[in-house]
């Protein structure tokens, strides 16, 4: 029967409501064809029982016949594209209409009086600036949210490049000229709103314009409560994908849809993505904090399940939180996350840079990352791990070098992608173009840590140690005293003879410990430009504690004097890396 196999579909799959919504007025137009079906009984048979029906007060029945017309137009043009026969329910009114497929030609039901004209081209491309928060109050989470889920749901449509988050975000209070955007980004299209919620009240308004010459195609304004911010992006991202269908092969792909109908639950999600954003030890562990009181509240959601285990995998990356309690806590929740949704792509993404940077099992973590890239293949997070975590430890420098081009195509403005070519181009001897990336990075925003280390171990690579130094001096300025900038300081001075400044700082970690986890790896490289022994014993320790920069051993420069030694050949071994005799000569 058509009805059970569009309920079993997954565009149906996480949304209770509609599924009984569908299932109620389709059964009713059947049993009772001549019986008018009215807002009334609809209220009584599936609210009333759940205190959710006054019809003095409430919209709840309007509410979710627009979001079945969503999911209906959804299913349609996806898993239903084929079928014969179709189940449409016509805007203002609750009776179901069934339609042969054949009679319509090769246009879905749109559950709309009338779709925006199409646009012609072949591969449109379209950037989603962050919408504008015009609510009483200040916090940006609810804007910055709502864009970020229509990101989400617009790279699902095949046919359609979408600019990922971080390019999109680049752009926030610049006030571009759309033509500028346009011309900045490399796209067709620019979609940008505003979003306003007070009290229960909600208003969103949205724009799309051509980047060519910044004339509006199309625009549209929601007055709904809260509540139904769902259902507005849906639509959102279905009108777009009806304006963008230009032939059978761009038909959108099932569009993502929150996994929750937990409204409350919902907004601690978007605050806890906002704190996860700002990429600091607090925010981390206050995005943590967002995403287990959404959990709390709605055990089911994964995308609150995958924001808890990117920011516990953060913390243990970055050596914020010792990685052997920060790991194991993303692979426990992203473990949890695929329980629900074995496709969840940053879950997948998450349980990939565990199974490397926890268990050096690199072939497991491939295996995930293809999976993760395949769940959602236009996954700037994805691709960007993957070169950093798996490709580069494992000298696959052309694949990760091709990979990064690929993201950013979707990523323009991103710092982590020239951040991640830079040590790429690095380990592979090309230190010119590795610090234009870096460069590149410092552009994007003059105070990026890494960046500014990077560009002075290029200084080093070349001899010039005092221009390394100075970068260095900066790094731990502007990092709050970050080991990887003190440790690569260190060496530095160590390197130029000021074996007294080295000591100082390997004092300076010692009390730095005292107060927060220390990765042992930055007094590893240390020792290593003092030229003693001791350099064995914390990369020993390095190794036992899961210090992060251990997987680029069998590359990176610093370590060329060690390779003859059976200790350190001994350590590639059991951290699973390719060993390479002469780097030097290999990767020129």
């Amino acid at each position: 029967m058509q009805l059970h196999k569009v309920l079993a579909s997954p565009a149906f799959a996480h949304a209770e409501r509609m599924r009984r919504f569908l299932e109620f007025i389709v059964e009713h137009a059947l049993s009772s064809p001549n019986e008018p079906l009215k807002e009334m009984i609809i209220g009584i048979e599936l609210y009333a029982g759940r205190g959710e029906f006054d019809p003095r007060i409430t919209s709840v029945v309007r509410v979710d016949a627009t979001r079945l017309r969503t999911k209906l137009r959804e299913y349609y043009w996806s898993d239903g594209a084929g079928d014969v026969l179709i189940i449409d329910l016509p805007k203002g009114g609750y009776v179901p209409v069934f339609r042969d497929q054949a009679a319509q030609g090769e246009t879905p039901i749109q559950g709309e009086a009338s779709r925006p004209a199409a646009v012609s081209v072949t591969e449109p491309s379209i950037v989603v600036l962050p919408f504008s928060n015009i609510s009483p109050e200040p916090e940006d989470y609810f804007s910055d949210g709502l864009t970020e889920e229509i990101i989400h749901a617009l790279t699902s449509i095949r046919g359609l490049r979408v600019v990922a988050r971080a390019s999109a975000f680049a752009l926030k209070h610049r006030n571009a000229d759309v033509r500028e955007v346009g011309r900045m980004l490399n796209v067709d299209f620019v979609l940008e709103g505003s979003i306003r919620k007070s009290g229960k009240a909600l208003r969103v308004t949205v724009q799309l314009a051509s980047a060519s010459d910044g004339f509006q195609l199309w625009s549209r304004r929601y007055e709904r409560k809260v509540e139904d911010l769902f259902a507005v992006q849906d639509e959102i991202a279905l009108e777009i994908a009806d304006i963008f269908r230009v032939d059978a092969a761009h038909l959108p792909q099932a569009l993502s849809v929150n996994s929750t109908e937990n409204f409350e639950a919902y907004e601690w999600y978007l605050r806890g993505r906002h704190h996860l954003n700002r990429q600091t030890r607090e925010e981390f562990h206050m995005a943590i904090q967002c995403f287990e009181e959404a959990s709390a509240l709605s055990p089911g959601y994964t995308q609150a399940l995958s924001g808890m285990a990117v920011a516990w995998f953060y913390l243990g990356m970055f050596s914020m939180d010792a990685p052997l309690s920060a790991m194991p806590k993303a692979q426990k929740a992203a473990a949890r996350a695929l329980e629900m949704n074995a496709c969840e792509a940053d879950a997948l993404s998450v349980l990939a840079c565990t199974k490397a940077m926890l268990e050096w099992n690199w072939s497991e973590a491939e295996v995930l990352f293809q999976r993760s890239l395949k769940a959602q293949p236009r996954s700037d997070l994805s691709g960007h791990l993957f070169a950093l975590l798996l490709l580069l430890p494992m000298v696959r420098f052309d694949e990760a070098l091709s990979v990064l081009d690929d993201t950013k195509r979707l990523d323009p403005l991103s710092l982590f992608i020239p951040a991640t070519r830079g040590p790429v181009l690095l380990m592979a001897r090309r230190i010119a173009e590795a610090e234009v990336e870096y460069r590149r990075a410092l552009e994007l925003d003059a105070n990026f840590w890494r960046a500014i280390v990077g560009l002075g171990r290029c200084h080093e690579a070349r001899g010039n140690y005092e221009d390394a130094i100075a970068c260095y001096e900066r790094a731990m300025a502007v990092s709050d005293n970050v080991p990887t900038a003190i440790g690569a300081l260190g060496r530095a001075y160590a390197l130029v003879g000021r074996t007294s400044d080295a000591h100082r700082l390997l004092g300076e970690l010692d009390d730095l410990a005292k107060r927060r986890y220390v990765s042992p790896y930055g007094r590893a490289l240390i020792h290593l430009g003092l030229g003693d022994d001791e350099v064995f014993d914390w990369l020993e320790r390095s190794y036992n504690e899961r210090a992060g920069w251990l997987i680029y051993l069998a590359t990176d420069p610093r370590y060329d004097p060690l390779r003859q030694d059976a200790r350190f050949r001994s350590l590639l071994e059991r951290l699973g890396l390719p060993s390479v005799t002469n780097p030097a000569t290999v990767f020129l």
